[in-house]
């Protein structure tokens, strides 16, 4: 490992294992010939998930992960040591967890999954799904810990076109929790729906009980509701029956959105307390920008922490035009419970000034200003289909190491597609100069692959594909070393695909 991180081991210090919950708590594993469409709701899709864990710890690392079904019962494990199907990873190296071919889950499961590794570690869960010919994809980075007892969704929809689907997961192996799910509309100052609407079995001052490594999924079917909702929810915990403090119980939550008629998938895990601030930097922020051929353009959706009380939030949009002059524009909104900001409109709907709007082709970011804390989830729209979720930053995620589990560069090709490939938007957080370099790691650059320095002005694109140093069906992990706190998201694409072959995620704090 190179210096700059040898020097972060603070967390390599914990006694015993580290552990992360894995914060998709639905993890399907249907294959196409498996479980029928009718165990999917409206015929979205048969799905499999995989998990890519890197190590980011001193020495080699074991990697143990353990299966659930939604009761909370063990089903399987799957490992990687040098016992196991792959040796112990080495510093900065990465393993991918097909759940697929895994022999130990059966054809249909669906359930949840959690990892232990006697090193520190980051990790990406992303699910891949076939839909009437159309391939889907979408992932998020992991958050390590054992989950919290609130939550902020931004991002929920049960429309004409979408439906979202949360899936929450008790990260308790021995005390049950109290969930109740409220759903905000966006200019509402009560809840329009909450799911249970009283107390159940368990939980007798509210919420629906969820046992020790259980989960419980909402969908278009149940929970979620319906009539064209386009909002967020709110997770909330009460005492348990059996003497669980709300405040103690620990919830990993989740929200996959699917265009019902279209090809588009989009996943990411919902902000706990420690992801909801007043201050929150979107490094992707696009209006018909364009790279290696295809087209895009992204929303955002901002919810209160606190929703239902009015809060003013004050943006600044920054970037270039198609000819690379620089672009700023503020502007200062109210949001009530929930706000969206689509690039691809003009004015309020914008959430831009009346009379000022982005240009045609706009590549940028946007920094906001709350007086009371927020959450946000930007997603890219591209023209070939694609659909992607990536997370708002707050202070506390942006580093001087920030952590990219799985990149690729030509991966898979078939035929004259190239197949796979990354690209990373990277961003000074406060919006300074940075200088920056990226790490690459893999087998083949076990010792790590050194980039060259470069300066980063606000922001920049990197694509692995233009990297001569990295050859063709590369796939590995990356570090991004820098001399001011940085964010990044990773886009990764493939052209092989007719669909939805579009992730992204965002990279991952490592100070």
């Amino acid at each position: 490992m190179p210096a700059a991180l040898r020097g972060s081991r603070r967390a390599a210090a914990r006694a015993g294992f580290l552990v992360a919950l894995l914060a998709f708590a639905v993890l399907g594993a249907q294959l196409a010939r498996g479980a029928p469409l009718a165990a999917q709701a409206d015929g979205l899709g048969d799905e499999n998930s995989w998990i890519r864990v890197a190590n980011v710890g001193a020495g080699a690392a074991s990697v143990d992960v353990t299966f659930y079904d939604g009761e909370g019962k063990r089903v399987a494990g799957d490992a990687c040591s040098s016992s196991g199907v792959c040796e112990a990873l080495g510093p900065g190296l990465g393993w991918s967890f097909f759940q697929q071919g895994f022999a130990g889950l059966p054809v249909g499961y669906r359930g949840s999954a959690f990892v232990r590794s006697d090193q520190p570690f980051v990790a990406v869960v992303g699910r891949d799904v076939f839909k009437g010919g159309q391939f889907q994809i979408g992932a998020d980075s992991v958050r390590l810990g054992a989950g919290a007892a609130s939550a902020v969704l931004p991002l929920v929809q049960q429309t004409g076109t979408h439906a979202s689907r949360i899936s929450v997961q008790n990260t308790s192996d021995s005390k049950d929790a109290c969930v109740e799910l409220q759903f905000w509309a966006a200019s509402a100052s009560v809840p329009a729906a909450m799911h249970p609407g009283g107390g159940g079995a368990g939980c007798p001052q509210g919420g629906a009980r969820v046992a020790p490594r259980a989960s419980l999924v909402l969908d278009e079917r149940s929970g979620v509701p319906g009539g064209g909702f386009d909002g967020g929810a709110l997770l909330r915990t009460f005492e348990s029956a059996a003497g669980t403090r709300a405040a103690d119980q620990t919830l990993a939550v989740t929200v996959d959105t699917r265009e019902r008629g279209g090809a588009g998938l989009a996943t990411s895990r919902a902000a706990g307390p420690a992801e909801v601030s007043r201050v929150v930097v979107l490094p992707q922020v696009d209006r018909n920008a364009s790279l290696g051929g295809r087209s895009w353009s992204t929303r955002f959706r901002i919810m209160n922490a606190r929703p239902g009380i009015a809060n003013e939030v004050k943006l600044r949009y920054e970037g270039t035009d198609v000819v690379g002059d620089r672009v700023e524009i503020e502007h200062t909104v109210v949001v009530q419970s929930v706000l969206t900001c689509d690039q691809r409109a003009s004015g309020a709907a914008g959430c831009l000034p009346g009379g000022r709007d982005l240009p045609a082709s706009f590549t940028g970011l946007v920094r906001m200003q709350a007086v009371e804390p927020i959450a946000v989830v930007a997603q890219r729209i591209d023209g070939t289909g694609g659909l992607g979720d990536y997370r708002g930053f707050t202070a506390e995620e942006a580093s001087r190491q920030v952590v990219l589990p799985v990149l690729d560069k030509r991966f898979g090709p078939f035929g004259e597609q190239d197949g796979w490939s990354s690209w990373l938007r990277i961003a000074t957080f406060d919006g300074s100069v940075a200088h920056v370099r990226i790490i690459y790691y893999s087998k083949r650059f076990s010792g790590g692959l050194l980039r060259p320095a470069m300066s980063v002005d606000r922001l920049t694109t990197v694509r692995q594909a233009d990297d001569a140093a990295l050859p063709d069906g590369w796939v590995g992990s990356a570090v991004v070393v820098a001399d001011r706190p940085v964010i990044v998201v990773a886009n990764i694409e493939s052209s092989v695909f007719r669909g939805d072959a579009l992730m992204m995620y965002s990279g991952v704090s490592f100070d």
